[in-house]
């Protein structure tokens, strides 16, 4: 993404082509689906995994662009927090008991982060920052979706995971008046990265995610706090500060005990039943 950018194309371009291309990949896969009778709730639903999947790609790819990449990816993965309280409001999964001490850890950790000076206590939260914060949320809310909506087809509900991204980046880039700026090696890099890798990844997350416990699931992308902070390192020769170092080993180990926690509680509860 940064490297389209350096090359000449606006973030909110880059978003709307590489999504259009892997909206048209999953489309094409799912074009059985797309014909076939379905109930007026499933589309519903559908929009609702849209809007949330929408919501999440455009600020975390403005994010990462805007911030540091390791740091808006520790913000980010607040998200199996809020994963776990989803699930329990919208799907019955019980809690467990270290869940609200784990949420408070989180909390202090992502407090942490945004402290950008010690030294005076000053707390600056950058539109980075934030949009990190949005984007896990909305990743949040898209996987109790995909984990709710077992009746429907996992092509389907790929496809909208990312069916809205590009309509609504392209709005926000023509409201905003974003220079017209289209260079073609740009342009055919987004379509290679949203035709082949963004449709590939999309698809085997939300397959995952629908297949497996929200708790498990959530664990398991929290492989991507450790490719993103080495990638950035080698790739963008980024270095976190002690202060985000700490804050997100809260988040990390914080999400780890709920979700951990909360699969021993639900395992107990099948056990009982």
């Amino acid at each position: 993404m940064r490297l389209i950018e350096q090359a000449g194309l606006p973030v909110l371009w880059g978003i709307g082509i590489i999504y259009l291309a892997s909206s048209g990949a999953l489309g094409w896969l799912a074009r059985a689906d797309l014909i076939a009778p379905r109930p007026a709730s499933d589309w519903l639903r559908l929009t609702g995994i849209g809007l949330s999947g929408a919501t999440s790609g455009i600020a975390f790819n403005i994010g990462v662009i805007e911030g540091e990449v390791a740091r808006v990816l520790l913000l980010f993965y607040l998200s199996p927090l809020w994963s776990v309280i989803l699930a329990r409001w919208l799907l019955a999964e019980p809690l467990a008991r270290y869940t609200p001490a784990a949420l408070t850890l989180a909390l202090a950790g992502a407090a942490l982060m945004l402290i950008t000076d010690l030294d005076a206590g000053s707390a600056a939260i950058s539109r980075a920052d934030l949009l990190g914060l949005i984007a896990g949320f909305g990743f949040a809310l898209t996987n109790v979706q995909l984990r709710a909506t077992q009746s429907i087809p996992a092509r389907l509900k790929n496809l909208a995971a990312v069916a809205l991204v590009s309509p609504l980046a392209l709005a926000a880039g023509m409201s905003m008046a974003l220079p017209m700026s289209f260079p073609p090696i740009a342009v055919l890099a987004s379509l290679v990265l949203g035709l082949f890798w963004m449709s590939s990844m999309i698809a085997t997350v939300q397959i995952g995610v629908s297949a497996l416990p929200v708790q498990q699931s959530s664990v398991l992308l929290l492989t991507e706090l450790i490719v993103g902070a080495l990638s950035a390192a080698l790739i963008a020769g980024e270095q976190l500060a002690l202060s985000d170092l700490v804050g997100g080993l809260a988040i990390v180990i914080a999400g780890l005990i709920t979700v951990l926690s909360n699969r021993r509680c639900s395992a107990r509860l099948s056990i009982s039943e």
